[in-house]
């Protein structure tokens, strides 16, 4: 359990197992854990349906619902990355952090600590940025475990978008997973989003039947 990036007064519960269904016990213990902290709420990650079903039992609240989405990469073409992408340096995370947050505005958005967790989650990833007039406008976070891979992070500069850098991210990642061989690629985002399912689409991502829930508990409505 974290903060939420922005908010000090809501902890992120963060399940390193997305597989393991935790015990109503477990749940108990971590909200334990939270009220003693002082937080006025607790926030999960993104819950597959048998996960969610449990923290909904235990009170907590479904906030946002995300599209899951899959490419099989034995069967997809290796894209052409039109727009060369470079190194996305730890020193340049404060900078990421600024269009993270333009990209997905203050409840949604990544702060420092968490865009190095995300880097953390998998055992091997790749962080990618695309300039413009020498300042970051877009970067990616990809990841891999096992046979799959994982764009884990894509934000662009509102200003920016609509300019192919998005697109030359997303390519990038997936050239980086066909160069290590794994066999599909997973990625998530909000259902509404049309732009980004217009892109991911362009790829051959095709939505899984399962979405994924992020929900909140009110710890100050607890008795």
């Amino acid at each position: 359990m974290r903060r939420w990036p922005g908010d000090e007064t809501v902890g992120h519960l963060v399940l390193i197992d997305h597989g393991a269904v935790p015990s109503s016990f477990d749940i108990d213990q971590w909200i334990e854990r939270a009220t003693a902290s002082g937080l006025r709420a607790v926030r999960t990650g993104a819950m597959f349906p048998p996960v969610a079903e449990v923290f909904a039992d235990a009170g907590f609240v479904a906030i946002d619902t995300l599209a899951l989405l899959e490419l099989d990469l034995r069967t997809a073409r290796r894209p052409n990355i039109r727009l060369e992408t470079k190194r996305l340096t730890r020193r340049q995370t404060r900078h990421a952090v600024t269009i993270d947050r333009r990209a997905f505005g203050a409840r949604w958005a990544n702060d420092a600590a968490s865009l190095t967790a995300i880097r953390r989650a998998t055992p091997t990833y790749r962080a990618r940025q695309l300039k413009v007039e020498g300042q970051i406008a877009a970067f990616a976070i990809s990841g891999a475990a096992g046979s799959t891979g994982y764009l884990q992070r894509l934000a662009v500069d509102p200003r920016r978008q609509r300019q192919g850098r998005g697109k030359s991210l997303v390519a990038d990642a997936l050239c980086w997973m066909h160069d290590r061989h794994l066999a599909n690629a997973l990625v998530n985002t909000a259902i509404d989003n049309a732009a980004a399912l217009a892109l991911y689409d362009q790829f051959g991502f095709v939505q899984r039947v399962d979405r994924l829930t992020i929900a909140e508990l009110d710890l100050t409505r607890r008795g």
